[in-house]
């Protein structure tokens, strides 16, 4: 299913396509379409009533989860700017006119920038009160925009942005673009998104007084992509270990997991050890009895597990 939704980034993913520059005017704009429903009985007519309850209820199960998704990841941007603390310059500008084709330009530098994944970019086309807005949330502020996106912007390596349909049309402009990046998490996940933007113009000034993100994607997808890293070869333990984790293999889980385990559990271990030795007996309590048990289970295992690789390293060398 493909939902129509927005925001994970700018009010915050899909196969690699061929770039297309962007043309100065496109004649056609195709909508995505959502596929039909698997469902039983799909061949059972439904009445007009029946149709409209269950399709309410199905976008209203994706929406939940878009927005679950959108507040996320909205909320750990804000975290990681307080924690990177970086001052960002705000500009004060007075609107000047600007023709038509003066405002489109300047989208067009925005959209090279890749401004609304990174803050980045003038923006001198919009109107400093310009609403920002998807199906879940709206607000007013171009410098709020620029603060939204640049937190979860300074996240992302390697952002690659595709603007391949540019529309224009007399009160507004329309865009389709894919969009993806390296998240700096240990394991280097890639984000890939693929959506449109309309830009509606003012019929004072001629600038952009409501920016309108659509994306199509599916919020399960978005999180199954996290879990696998980007790069084909796996170059680190953190690597080895979400792959593994992202094709179910458990064997494979482990074998990444137990030199970290056995690190943990060591001192736990040890600590029994010393109380042991100086009470008669383990760890007190249901909870660090427990805890003991595992850590001394773990031990044993990863090192089983350690000599396992040792010996097989040995021998293939």
């Amino acid at each position: 299913m493909h939902q129509v939704a927005t925001g994970m980034l700018g009010t915050g993913m899909l196969g690699t396509r061929r770039t297309v520059p962007i043309p100065a005017q496109v004649s056609s704009h195709k909508r995505a379409r959502a596929p039909p429903s698997a469902r039983c009985g799909a061949n059972k007519p439904r009445t007009q009533s029946e149709g409209n309850i269950s399709d309410k209820d199905e976008s209203q199960d994706l929406g939940i989860g878009l927005k679950a998704v959108w507040y996320g990841a909205e909320q750990f941007g804000n975290i990681v700017g307080l924690r990177n603390k970086r001052p960002r310059a705000t500009v004060q500008r007075t609107p000047t006119e600007m023709t038509r084709q003066q405002i489109l330009d300047s989208i067009r530098r925005d959209y090279d920038e890749t401004y609304f994944f990174t803050g980045v970019g003038e923006m001198e086309a919009y109107e400093p009160d310009c609403t920002f807005a998807d199906p879940f949330t709206s607000f007013d502020g171009v410098e709020r925009f620029k603060k939204n996106v640049s937190n979860l912007g300074g996240l992302l390596d390697d952002i690659k942005l595709d603007v391949y349909d540019w529309k224009e049309a007399e009160g507004q402009l329309e865009t389709k673009w894919r969009v993806s990046g390296i998240v700096q998490l240990p394991w280097r996940p890639l984000l890939a998104a693929a959506g449109g933007t309309t830009h509606v113009f003012s019929q004072d000034t001629g600038r952009v007084v409501k920016h309108i993100e659509m994306w199509d994607v599916e919020p399960g997808k978005v999180l199954k992509r996290l879990i696998r890293p980007a790069a084909r070869t796996p170059t680190s333990r953190w690597e080895t270990l979400m792959l593994s984790v992202h094709e179910g293999d458990l064997k494979g889980i482990w074998l990444a997991a137990s030199a970290p385990v056995l690190t943990v559990s060591v001192p736990v271990v040890g600590v029994s050890l010393l109380t042991k030795l100086l009470t008669g007996h383990g760890l007190p309590g249901t909870f660090l009895g427990g805890v003991e048990g595992l850590a001394w289970l773990f031990l044993v295992a990863g090192t089983i597990t350690q000599a396992q690789q040792l010996f097989k390293n040995i021998g293939g060398a």
